[in-house]
């Protein structure tokens, strides 16, 4: 499994668009792609402006998948008019990526 972490600082004054906009493309992310295992988005109360998202794909050919997505072409826009700055970082899951509970 593949896990993509995202940093975003969202500008400010945006935070509950982003968080509106940015949980709906999760949403939509979740019963759109078979290979999107899982989507959250966090916001950090300390920093209102910053969120993280953690997405996990069963594999690179579900990331590959992601992002040609007409849902994904279409929100990249949308998204970038709310985000300030960006870091993304994709990583390999070495836990099982169940839920412990």
């Amino acid at each position: 499994m593949r896990a993509i972490v995202a940093y975003l600082t969202v500008k400010p004054g945006k935070e509950a668009e982003f968080c509106e906009k940015m949980t709906a493309q999760a949403k939509r992310c979740l019963a759109n792609e078979a290979g999107c295992l899982q989507f959250d988005v966090v916001q950090d109360p300390k920093t209102p402006t910053r969120f993280v998202m953690l997405e996990v794909y069963r594999d690179d050919d579900a990331i590959k998948a992601h992002q040609e997505s007409q849902h994904f072409k279409d929100f990249r826009p949308v998204v970038g008019e709310l985000v300030a700055e960006r870091k993304v970082e994709v990583l390999h899951m070495v836990s099982d990526g169940k839920s412990k509970r």
